[in-house]
């Protein structure tokens, strides 16, 4: 299932880009949407220029149904791996399961770019899980807790970027 959602920031795409960049911000979202735990792990600037960042994150939900007898009594957990390119202002992100690893493919990107006098952060992927009868329907609802997340996290991006 394909995604995309959009935030306009009253900021310059370079603004935006150092406050997604910047550790404080990042652990500032430890308690982000549904999630019980996002931890970032690492932040490393590589010899290329890019920025690798690995963050965790516990989704803080208890799951049933069907779900349940492919995770069983655990939380769905990740890791997602994110790689920053300065010279596309774009993050591409990949989502390593820690539960049910083969079940579960999404990746996407983020990109920022300056619209007149406000930067747009887009946020696109795609989210395949790998369950018959049920798939559809669960990624429906990845792919909404993944909006909600990002929703959440634009109105404390704009919060930070007026400090």
């Amino acid at each position: 299932m394909d995604f995309e959602v959009a935030h306009e920031f009253d900021a310059s795409a370079e603004e935006v880009a150092d406050a997604l960049l910047d550790e404080g911000f990042q652990d500032s979202l430890h308690d982000l949407g549904s999630l019980e735990v996002r931890e970032l792990l690492s932040q490393q600037e590589r010899k290329d220029g890019t920025v690798l960042r690995r963050t965790r994150c516990v989704l803080g939900v208890q799951v049933t149904g069907a779900a349940q007898k492919f995770l069983g009594d655990q939380r769905p957990a990740w890791i997602e791996e994110a790689v920053w390119e300065p010279e596309a202002m774009r993050w591409s992100w990949t989502i390593l399961p820690e539960v049910a690893k083969d079940l579960l493919d999404a990746r996407g990107t983020i990109s920022i770019e300056d619209d007149g006098e406000a930067a747009i952060r887009t946020v696109a992927g795609t989210v395949k899980v790998k369950v018959p009868l049920y798939g559809s329907k669960v990624e429906a609802w990845i792919v909404h807790g993944i909006e909600a997340a990002y929703e959440d996290e634009a109105d404390r991006l704009a919060e930070w970027l007026e400090q």
